[in-house]
């Protein structure tokens, strides 16, 4: 397996840790770091999630404090706040610590700029649909296929029409979508690593997820039937 650099960026270029409210957590980023790379190799450690668990929770807080003139950013910071009180298991408090730490590093990075993808060119005057292929970042605890129906998911907007048990397909995920992946039985997205949010959350709650597909809400529309395979990283409309 490749080295892993799970170390945090320092220098705020793409791909760093915000340089907005995340100095509310300059105590913790090795404890943080640690997590994430624990999260990766599937395994916890009690302790460090423990002492953070408190830290990150009154961290949050603090920040809403701050905020407190923005309205929709407070309900958001309360939505994972819950998180925090409910978490009792070892991945439900991982889920929270990053959440949080995902949220208040968002504050001050802006809206991500994403190139527009072509969608898939017409054939013949049908679309030509072509196996999507991205990246296993969690199996689930599955193995084989896994079916179901698709619901894109492109903002909080859209939470309502994901069911328990539908496959979120998603351009990225990020802390706001918490409500939407505790639904879903398979995660999707466009974008992302082995690292991403979706991923460390997805391994947390034992979801399936496949990252990094490029087009997946391109060529996807709500009320797909899909197979995923989760050995390989392929999606394919049934």
């Amino acid at each position: 397996m490749a080295k892993i650099n799970f170390k945090r960026k320092k220098d705020g270029g793409d791909g760093a840790w915000g340089v907005g409210l995340d100095y509310l957590l300059k105590d913790y980023w090795n404890d943080l770091d640690k997590i994430v790379e624990d999260n990766y190799y599937g395994r916890h450690n009690t302790k460090t999630i423990n002492y953070l668990l408190p830290k990150i929770s009154l961290a949050l807080k603090e920040a809403t404090l701050v905020m407190k003139k923005f309205g929709d950013w407070v309900k958001k910071a309360q939505i994972i706040q819950k998180f925090s009180s409910s978490a009792k298991t070892l991945s439900e408090k991982v889920v929270f610590i990053d959440a949080a730490t995902q949220f208040l590093r968002e504050t001050s990075m802006g809206r991500v700029k994403i190139s527009k993808i072509n969608q898939t060119k017409k054939a013949r005057g049908k679309s030509e649909i072509k196996e999507i292929k991205g990246v296993v970042a969690s199996v689930g605890g599955k193995s084989g296929q896994i079916k179901s129906t698709v619901k894109i998911i492109l903002s909080e907007k859209d939470f309502s029409k994901i069911k328990k048990g539908d496959i979120l397909i998603a351009k990225e995920t990020n802390a706001s979508f918490l409500p939407a992946i505790t639904k879903a039985r398979a995660v999707v997205t466009d974008f992302g690593g082995i690292l991403c949010h979706a991923a460390i959350v997805s391994r947390e709650l034992k979801i399936p997820c496949v990252v990094g597909t490029k087009n997946a809400t391109q060529i996807l529309k709500d009320g797909d039937k899909i197979e995923i395979d989760i050995k390989n990283g392929t999606v394919k409309i049934i």
